[in-house]
C-alpha cells in the first residue's frame, strides 16, 4: 500500500476514535469521572498505535475534556460534563459572566452552612468520596486535572449536606468552572505554592467533617474560600 495511503488510513481512525470519545461524552454515556475504556482496547477498535492513541488523548485533556492519572486510566473531565441544555439556562449564563469577586463571594455565603451541616449529614460514603478526591487533588499532574479534583471535593462536601435546593443552587455556581475563562485565570494563578496551601487546607476541612466537628468544619472552609479569592485577585 502506497505511504500516502497509509497516512490517510492512519488519520482517519485516529479521527474515528477522537470523534467516538466525543460522542460518548457528549451524549451522557461516559459521565463526569467516569473512565474511559482502556488504552489497550482503544487501539484494538480503531487500528492505531498505543502512540498515537496517546498522542490523542493528550490533546483532548490540553482542552480540558478528559483527565488522564498516571497508572490509573483516564477520565471524563468535569469540566465537560455539563449538559448541553445548562448552556442556554440564563442562570448559569449569568454565572459564567459574573466577575471572580461575584462568584467567590457567593461561594462564601454558601459553602461554609453547608459544612456546618455537612458534618452531621454526611454518610460514609460521602467521607469516602472526599478522600478519594483529595487523593486526586495530590496526585494531579496538571492544572486542569487539579481543578477537576478540587471541583468534585466541594461539590461532594456540598451534597452531603442533604439539601437539594441547596446542592442545586451550587451545581449553577460550580458550573462557573466549566467556561474556558475561568480556566485560564486557574491556569495564571495556581502556582506551586498555592497549590500546596490548598490541599493543606483541603485536608483541614475533610478531617473536621470525619470528626463531625460543624463549627471547625465552617471556619475551615471559609478560611480556605478567603485563600482562594485573594489567590485569583478577586478581593
Amino acid at each position: 500500500m502506497p505511504r500516502s495511503n497509509i497516512r490517510t488510513k492512519a488519520r482517519r481512525s485516529v479521527g474515528a476514535a477522537r470523534q467516538f470519545i466525543e460522542m460518548q461524552i457528549e451524549k451522557g454515556l461516559w459521565k463526569a469521572g467516569e473512565q474511559l475504556p482502556p488504552e489497550r482496547d482503544l487501539v484494538e477498535r480503531f487500528g492505531v498505535s498505543r502512540n498515537t492513541l496517546r498522542k490523542t488523548l493528550k490533546e483532548m485533556e490540553a482542552e480540558g475534556a478528559i483527565v488522564r492519572h498516571v497508572g490509573r486510566g483516564t477520565f471524563v473531565s468535569q469540566r465537560d460534563a455539563l449538559p448541553a441544555a445548562a448552556n442556554d439556562d440564563p442562570l448559569i449564563q449569568k454565572i459564567q459572566r459574573s466577575s471572580p469577586s461575584e462568584v467567590m463571594d457567593l461561594r462564601l455565603m454558601l459553602e461554609p452552612q453547608s459544612g456546618e451541616m455537612a458534618a452531621s449529614r454526611a454518610t460514609m460514603n460521602d467521607l469516602a468520596a472526599m478522600e478519594k478526591c483529595l487523593k486526586g487533588c495530590e496526585d494531579a499532574k496538571t492544572v486542569a486535572e487539579f481543578e477537576d479534583w478540587d471541583g468534585r471535593l466541594h461539590q461532594t462536601i456540598v451534597s452531603s449536606a442533604r439539601n437539594q435546593l441547596l446542592s442545586d443552587i451550587y451545581d449553577a455556581i460550580n458550573s462557573v468552572r466549566h467556561s474556558a475563562e475561568w480556566g485560564k485565570l486557574k491556569e495564571r494563578s495556581l502556582t506551586s505554592e498555592r497549590r500546596a496551601l490548598y490541599i493543606e487546607q483541603h485536608r483541614a476541612i475533610v478531617t473536621a467533617l470525619n470528626e463531625r466537628d460543624s463549627e471547625r468544619a465552617r471556619q475551615e472552609i471559609r478560611r480556605h474560600l478567603i485563600a482562594v479569592k485573594e489567590g485569583l485577585g478577586a478581593v
